[in-house]
């Protein structure tokens, strides 16, 4: 089994289903926006998996949103 960042694994992800005309903007989705429940299930964990301040999972939104 091939050990791959989660930024390659998203980039083949969406290289494969890029559509016809193309990504827009608006088709682009921020972590930021998600909800708590939503980012942690995003890398198959619970909320309670991450500490009571909130801190990991902001860190993780800032990952899955190539801020990191």
């Amino acid at each position: 089994m091939t050990i791959k960042k989660l930024s390659q694994i998203i980039k083949e992800v969406n290289k494969e289903n890029t559509p016809p005309n193309g990504w827009k903007e608006e088709d682009k989705i921020s972590a930021h926006d998600m909800s708590d429940k939503e980012v942690a299930s995003s890398v198959d964990l619970d909320v309670s998996d991450f500490d009571d301040s909130g801190d990991m999972l902001d860190e993780l939104r800032d990952i899955l949103d190539g801020r990191t």
